[in-house]
C-alpha cells in the first residue's frame, strides 16, 4: 500500500494521467534529440547525451502497450530521469507531459497484476477526485530489456569517452 504522506509526479502518458512516486524522480528534463538505432528494444525511445553520459530513455507509452507505434515527442514532451535507486541514474522515461509535481493522494487501491498495463501499474491513487494509475518503477523493464539497455549504454559510454565528449 502506498503511504498517504508520499507525493507524486503527475504525468500525461498517451492521453492518460499517471502517477510516479517523487522519491523515484531525479530530475525533469525538457525534450531533446533522441539517438535511436533499429535493432534496439522497442521500448527504448533512444539515448540522450546528458552531461557527457548516455541516458537511456524508455518510451513509457510503449511499455504500457507494446503494440503501440513509437511516441512522437513534441516541444512539450518531457524526459523524467529516475534516481540512482531506480535505473542507477542512467534511465529516464519519455512522457507527453510532466503535469504537476509534489501531488498528494487521498487514497490508494492495489490492482491485480493481471489487470495492469503490461504489469507496470501497481495500483490506483485518488488524486484530485480522480483515480490515477500508479507506476511501479521496479517493473518497467523485463530482465532481458534491462540487460540489453545496459549493454547499449556501456557501448555508448565507451564511444563518448573515445570522442572526448564524456565527463572526466
Amino acid at each position: 500500500m502506498a503511504p498517504q504522506k508520499d507525493t507524486y509526479l503527475l504525468l500525461d502518458v498517451a492521453g492518460v494521467d499517471m502517477a510516479l512516486p517523487m522519491t523515484a524522480v531525479a530530475e525533469i528534463l525538457p525534450m531533446t534529440r533522441l539517438d535511436r538505432q533499429a535493432p534496439w528494444p522497442k521500448v527504448l525511445a533512444g539515448f540522450v547525451n546528458l552531461r557527457g553520459r548516455p541516458l537511456a530513455v524508455i518510451d513509457l507509452a510503449r511499455v504500457m502497450d507494446p503494440q503501440r507505434e513509437p511516441s512522437k515527442p513534441d516541444l512539450y514532451s518531457h524526459v523524467v530521469r529516475l534516481d540512482q535507486a531506480h535505473g542507477g541514474g542512467g534511465l529516464a522515461l519519455l512522457v507527453d507531459r510532466a503535469k504537476d509535481a509534489e501531488v498528494a493522494a487521498d487514497d490508494f487501491t492495489e490492482v491485480d497484476d493481471a489487470a495492469t498495463a503490461n504489469g507496470v501499474i501497481c495500483g490506483n491513487l485518488l488524486i484530485l477526485g480522480r483515480l490515477t494509475p500508479l507506476i511501479d518503477v521496479n517493473r518497467l523493464l523485463l530482465i532481458e530489456e534491462e540487460v540489453r539497455v545496459a549493454e547499449i549504454a556501456e557501448a555508448l559510454r565507451t564511444r563518448l569517452e573515445a570522442s572526448g565528449s564524456s565527463e572526466p
